[in-house]
């Protein structure tokens, strides 16, 4: 049954109201909207976080493209609301709806849930019951949707094994398509199989975990898992999925890539240099399940990064990996991509760098692109505990590195460090304080002088054991114990202060995701406890509630006898049976076991890449292997033809613009973010300022309210040699997000008044509601403003910080009365709920539509369900004479 959402308009003035409104736009340039009645699967792809967080997740990305590729199949994004907004919805009873069409999850075919850490599991509930679909799986009938889970967290899926119908186990390049395929040819939700034998299927798909079939037993006695039941023959044992080849996946995420509006945590254009890991890392659950090493061609890398960067207007490339040192190509690819995209701008990161492979050469070539902070994670700061958790790096590694690091320009450093591994004593937590000492005495060796002062920002985090990693059967400190080892680290740094800025990891939200992490089925009542009594968003500090969840996990104990100190802090034997044992990650248990008494004798193991085989289990030696690329097989590209010198002329052009539709819920900083992106995508040679962060030479004119359309925005461009705007609009047009269309191109005097300088007037209409507004009444309320002597508007300025004394600081809020009467020039009504009205506005300054509404319409707020849109704006005739006085202002109505 189809859920009747709200007319457009109406949910639109809901969007409005959020505290981040594009959260909730879509329109994206490159999102996919399709019909959804012409589709045989509806699939709902959601990310159990907000906006920006889920858009900057890569595997996310990967399989909308994946699943839109198909034509028989919709995919569609959500996300989680903020609270502000999940408020509203509730409010007025409406349920969660996807970013592309606006419909309601629950009328999906398929809601697939990322689950890429344990303390989204909140976040997911709270999705399932915003979207109107009942929380337990048992509790859903045939016409509800089925509800897949994937992510690195359906390795161990059992906490939440009740809220999901099944899991996808593994990469989800493949094993979500046959899902897909799966729904589509049962007739699931169209009078075909029922969920039951929908899932029966399912479980017939390598890699699919259907947690109804299987019934875990617990010992009485011990209240450890006894065993855990299959209960459907022939289905005992999950494998997970695995892409074997990075070359063979699809490429449509590059030559269409979805460019969101709003800032998202990672605001580039990811690309995958491999995946896997065989380190060996005891710690590390990603470098067990994701083995072996699987590295995309370098050749590829580039030809991504090209069609990339065409299609999306991206100012930055991140070049993804585990260890992005371990890529033996990686000096010659950075050689091939500075050759290549340098002259343009384009800025290029490695997210993920292990000090031992951190060179000189390869500083200065990421020193040549761009000098923002750096970031490097040693982990363990004495050689004993680098050899427990078999990290492979010395502390020469470190200091080289940090030497590197500071000589070719940078000035902070990033390092990490984890406390509370096995076999940790406190003069190895002491010694990350000593280590750190002794980095920033290399970094102020390194950096040359003159360039200021060096600084390092200390993190350590409390190690969480993990499913299928060596150190699964051990247990985790306490929160208590957490704090007493930050309080050495203090102690030894002599305080939070001066150049090593060490800032101690929340202790409280540790226990729980460890708790989430090793726990079995019957963690499932504290996840459901905790969210009904508030939580969600818990990897928000913000948001997470310690003493809520001690008190679901003590509703846990009094249900099932175990409670968090049973999940998280005890030592589990190693003939245990572990919640995740009917899954297989390819690493075998005897293996784990191997290296956790490899740790306990500190013996190290050499990566599989480099030395013989240590048999994990993870590889077949056929399909399955290693894949990895040599530095001396990489065969540098052709060096480009030499870049002409650039033109000395400029040409100036000013494009008018539209703004209309979802896009009105854009702030200013996002529109131009938006049409900075489209002016990269459409090739358009754009001049750009000089010094250490070249900006393009492009002004924008005043910020147009958010929720207000127009039909006339400006922006100017300064383009390298000769243009004819005609051309530079044609080019244009096709690159723009739906919302936003380039109208009108024309040359501009270079002496040209910039466009908030030329600006002299703004024209408005605004369509009120006939039902609430008659015309009498707005003919009421515009004779009483043009009868008014005054018409005051008390405008505060943002806040801003002033010192009052050494260490505190005091708010400061100026007030400034506008007088309303001096600013508007025109107001009339014109027909049935249309009202106009012009505004003066010069550099002196203007008054917000927003103001205007209020004063004469509204109650000292603006009133509700009106629509305005900017029609008009009035320019100075002229620009700027040659001698710098501005000409005789004659108007122009644009």
């Amino acid at each position: 049954m189809k859920t009747e959402l709200p007319a457009a308009s109406a949910l639109d003035a809901l969007v409005l109201r959020a505290q981040k409104p594009s959260r909730y736009v879509g329109a994206e340039f490159g999102a996919i909207v399709k019909d959804l009645r012409a589709v045989r699967v509806r699939f709902a792809l959601a990310f159990p976080d907000t906006y920006e967080v889920g858009m900057s997740n890569l595997g996310f990305r990967l399989l909308y493209h994946l699943l839109n590729d198909r034509p028989d199949v919709a995919c569609e994004r959500v996300f989680l609301p903020w609270p502000d907004m999940e408020g509203m919805l509730r409010e007025r009873g409406l349920p969660l709806f996807t970013l592309e069409s606006r419909a309601a999850v629950r009328d999906f075919d398929v809601l697939g849930i990322t689950l890429q850490f344990e303390l989204a599991y909140t976040s997911a509930l709270a999705m399932l019951d915003l979207a109107g679909i009942p929380l337990l799986a048992r509790d859903r009938g045939d016409h509800d949707p089925l509800v897949v889970g994937g992510g690195p967290c359906a390795y161990n899926p059992e906490p939440v094994a009740d809220f999901f119908d099944c899991f996808a186990v593994g990469e989800g390049e493949e094993v979500a398509l046959e899902i897909s395929d799966a729904v589509a040819s049962s007739g699931f939700r169209r009078g075909g199989a029922s969920r039951r034998e929908l899932l029966e299927r399912l479980a017939r798909i390598p890699g699919v975990y259907v947690p109804s079939l299987f019934r875990p037993v617990y010992d009485p006695a011990t209240r450890t898992l006894a065993r855990i039941e299959p209960l459907l023959p022939g289905y005992e044992k999950v494998e997970r999925r695995v892409m074997p080849d990075l070359n063979a996946l699809p490429t449509t995420a590059y030559t269409r890539p979805l460019v969101p509006f709003m800032q998202t945590i990672h605001d580039r254009l990811p690309i995958e240099l491999q995946r896997g890991c065989t380190r060996g890392c005891r710690f590390c659950q990603v470098g067990m399940i994701t083995r072996p090493t699987r590295q995309r061609d370098p050749k590829q890398v580039l030809h991504l990064a090209e069609l990339g960067l065409k299609a999306s207007g991206y100012e930055e490339v991140g070049l993804l990996s585990l260890s992005s040192g371990d890529y033996a190509p990686l000096n010659g690819l950075l050689d091939d991509f500075l050759a290549r995209w340098e002259g343009e701008k384009i800025a290029m990161s490695l997210p993920s760098l292990r000090t031992e492979t951190m060179s000189d050469a390869l500083a200065k070539k990421i020193a040549r692109i761009r000098k923002t902070g750096f970031t490097l994670a040693p982990e363990a700061a004495t050689e004993r505990m680098r050899a427990v958790i078999n990290k492979g790096n010395r502390e020469e590694d470190l200091l080289r590195a940090v030497g590197s690091i500071f000589s070719n320009g940078w000035s902070l450093l990033k390092l990490y460090f984890m406390i509370g591994l096995p076999e940790e004593r406190d003069e190895d937590v002491v010694a990350i304080a000593e280590l750190a000492k002794k980095s920033l005495a290399a970094a102020r060796r390194a950096l040359p002088k003159g360039q200021g002062s060096a600084a390092i920002h200390l993190g350590a985090s409390t190690f969480v054991p993990k499913p299928f990693t060596p150190f699964q059967w051990e247990p985790m400190i306490p929160p208590e114990e957490t704090r007493r080892r930050q309080g050495l680290i203090t102690a030894a740094l002599g305080g939070r202060n001066g150049a090593i800025q060490f800032k101690p990891h929340d202790s409280r939200q540790s226990s729980i995701e460890g708790a989430l992490a090793l726990g079995d089925r019957r963690v499932g009542t504290a996840v459901l406890a905790a969210y009904r009594m508030g939580q969600r968003l818990d990897g928000w500090t913000e948001w997470f509630d310690e003493d809520r969840w001690i008190a679901a996990f003590e509703a846990c104990e009094r249900e099932h006898g175990v409670g968090l100190d049973w999940f998280a802090h005890r030592r589990r034997r190693l003939d245990e049976v572990l919640p995740w044992d009917r899954i297989d990650c390819g690493v075998t248990k005897a293996y784990l076991q191997k290296q956790l008494a490899a740790a306990r004798n500190l013996a190290e193991v050499v990566d599989c890449v480099l030395a013989p085989c240590t048999v994990c289990g993870a590889c077949d030696y056929d399909v399955v292997k290693n894949r990895t690329y040599d530095a001396k097989d990489y065969v540098p590209e052709p060096p480009p033809p030499p870049r002409p010198p650039e033109p000395p002329t400029r040409t100036f052009v000013r494009v008018r613009y539209t703004k209309l539709g979802r896009l009105v819920a854009l702030s200013h900083l996002e529109t131009m973010h938006a049409l900075l992106r489209a002016i990269r995508r459409a090739g358009l040679p754009v001049a750009y300022s000089q010094g250490f962060h070249p900006k393009p030479r492009v002004s924008f004119g005043p910020a147009l309210p958010v929720g207000v359309e127009s039909v006339c925005e400006y922006l100017d461009l300064e383009l390298v040699g000769p243009a004819d705007p005609a051309e530079v609009l044609a080019r244009l047009v096709p690159e723009l997000p739906e919302g936003l269309r380039a109208e009108e191109a024309v040359l501009l005097d270079p002496q040209a008044l910039s466009i908030s300088e030329a600006q002299r007037a703004v024209h408005y209409r605004v369509e009120f509601s006939g039902e609430t507004w008659s015309e009498a009444t707005l003919a009421e309320r515009v004779d009483a403003f043009r009868a008014s002597t005054r018409a005051l508007v008390t405008r505060a300025a943002p806040p801003k910080s002033r010192h009052r004394g050494r260490n505190q600081k005091v708010a400061v809020r100026k007030e400034r009365e506008i007088d309303l009467k001096e600013i508007v020039t025109h107001l009339a009504v014109e027909g049935p709920g249309s009202v106009a009205f012009s505004l003066r506005a010069d550099p002196s300054g203007s008054a917000k539509p927003a103001e205007v509404l209020a004063a004469i319409f509204g109650e000292g707020l603006p009133p509700q369900g009106v629509k305005v849109l900017k029609e008009g704006v009035s320019f100075a005739r002229n620009g700027q004479s040659p001698g710098g006085q501005p000409r005789a202002p004659r108007y122009l109505d644009a």
